[in-house]
């Protein structure tokens, strides 16, 4: 038996309580082409995305909310499905699509937060470098170039950084009076353009609202408000997320609604998930935001898109239209019940921290970057060799984040599926390491949350 089939098997037990959702899932793959992203999607994604959407449709009324904005690029099936949900239920809810990124809010934010912006720019990151911080900040390669020799940085403009490296420059960056106001002229050049698209899109109207992203630290978020505050916007932004593994420093917890796991817990949860490989499945088509112009209206600049995401992305809203038009057709009152009681768990621990060697040929062939501006892109399941997955063990983990550079390590955007593919017979020796390092890592940032909660 193959083990694509053995996955089918083993996702069908997970939803077995589910009966309905199982059901739909079921005739929805019958109804599919049988490949290697069948299984996980009509099995895992888009049931547990159900679940998520409900959520967040029934929390939206709860709190008054009557417009839901799905940031790109995650929120691109988001809104599909929630649009589908709100035309079965009958759900008066408004659901648009707000062109963003992080590069595209930060840059015009950076002038209002002052040296708050340097918390964005030295930030670590799967391969960070002087020259990404640079990016991050809006400057060009020249002005960059120019910055490294007024503070006389170390090391070379483009060899790899550790988190300490990156976090040692912060002083002599925010020292450097012509680096800040490079970084100030930068901003306000892009403000503009950036306040009268959100104004265009309506954000200042008088319209209960909440943003809707895949999540993680809720910057996206804070970057909105600041912006929509500097605009004379007196109300709190309301966020809903998929999960949260922290807030910005004095973010009200109450306006960041985490759905799967949450900064204060949930550290199992964090350890067996891809947040990578979650935003390469949920995405768009189109390239990411880099700006906003003015032409008839405001409309956003895009960044060229991968070929082989684009067609992946096809085949995934392919694969979500087919999961949708079955869902209509067997709807239910306990379907919306049966969102409530899902345990996804296991369903994404099994995908995503055990996934099968067809599943990652298929998943792990998108190509990612978690870099802001999305520049440096590399396969989401990167080819490791032993000695480099042997590296991603917990002793070397934290010589190389604490040590003088990365010493050549190579980082994965879903390490899972590298060890998957390229550990041979020791992967399952190299995934419990793995998994033991992110856990240990999420406990620790969990920790720090509440003490600093505590102490504010």
């Amino acid at each position: 038996m193959k083990r694509e089939c053995c996955k089918r098997i083993e996702y069908r037990r997970y939803l077995n309580r589910t009966s309905g959702l199982l059901r739909v899932s079921e005739e929805a793959y019958q109804k599919s082409s049988g490949t290697d992203a069948d299984v996980a999607g009509m099995y895992v994604l888009w049931p547990v995305l159900f679940a998520f959407l409900c959520h967040v449709l029934e929390r939206a009324r709860a709190t008054g909310c009557f417009r839901l904005y799905f940031l790109a690029r995650d929120g691109w099936l988001m809104k599909k499905m929630a649009e589908k949900i709100c035309g079965i239920e009958k759900i008066q809810m408004e659901c648009r699509y707000l062109y963003a990124s992080r590069y595209a809010w930060r840059i015009p934010e950076h002038h209002l937060i002052g040296q708050k912006c340097l918390e964005r720019i030295c930030r670590g990151g799967m391969d960070v470098s002087f020259a990404r911080l640079m990016e991050r900040a809006g400057l060009t390669e020249e002005e960059g170039h120019r910055i490294a020799a007024l503070i006389h940085l170390p090391q070379s403009y483009i060899s790899p950084l550790s988190w300490k490296e990156i976090q040692e420059l912060r002083q002599p960056l925010s020292e450097c009076r012509e680096f800040m106001e490079l970084v100030s002229r930068r901003s306000r050049e892009q403000y503009e353009a950036a306040v009268s698209y959100l104004e265009q899109e309506a954000l200042l109207e008088p319209v209960p609202f909440a943003v809707v992203d895949s999540g993680w630290i809720g910057t996206m978020q804070e970057s909105l408000q600041n912006l929509l505050d500097s605009m004379g916007w007196k109300g709190k932004v309301q966020g809903f997320y998929f999960g949260l593994y922290n807030l910005p420093e004095g973010a009200e917890e109450k306006n960041y609604d985490a759905f799967y796991f949450a900064p204060p817990s949930g550290a199992r949860k964090k350890a067996h998930f891809s947040n990578c490989l979650f935003e390469c499945i949920f995405s768009a088509p189109h390239g990411m935001t880099q700006g906003y112009t003015c032409r008839q209206n405001m409309e956003p600049v895009l960044g060229k898109p991968e070929q082989i995401n684009v067609n992946k992305t096809k085949v995934q809203e392919r694969l979500l239209e087919i999961w949708l038009d079955v869902l209509e057709k067997n709807w239910h009152p306990n379907l919306w019940k049966e969102a409530r009681t899902l345990d996804i768990r296991p369903l994404l621990e099994s995908f995503m921290s055990r996934p099968s060697k067809e599943e990652v040929r298929w998943y792990g062939g998108y190509l990612f970057s978690d870099e802001l501006t999305g520049e440096g892109r590399q396969p989401l399941a990167l080819p490791l060799t032993k000695m480099e997955l042997l590296k991603q063990q917990l002793p070397f983990r934290l010589w190389f984040m604490l040590g003088p550079g990365r010493h050549g390590i190579k980082e994965s955007g879903w390490l899972e599926g590298s060890i998957r593919l390229y550990g041979g017979s020791l992967h399952t020796l190299y995934r419990a390491g793995a998994v033991f390092y992110k856990y240990l890592l999420y406990l620790r940032m969990q920790h720090r949350f509440r003490a600093g909660r505590k102490a504010a």
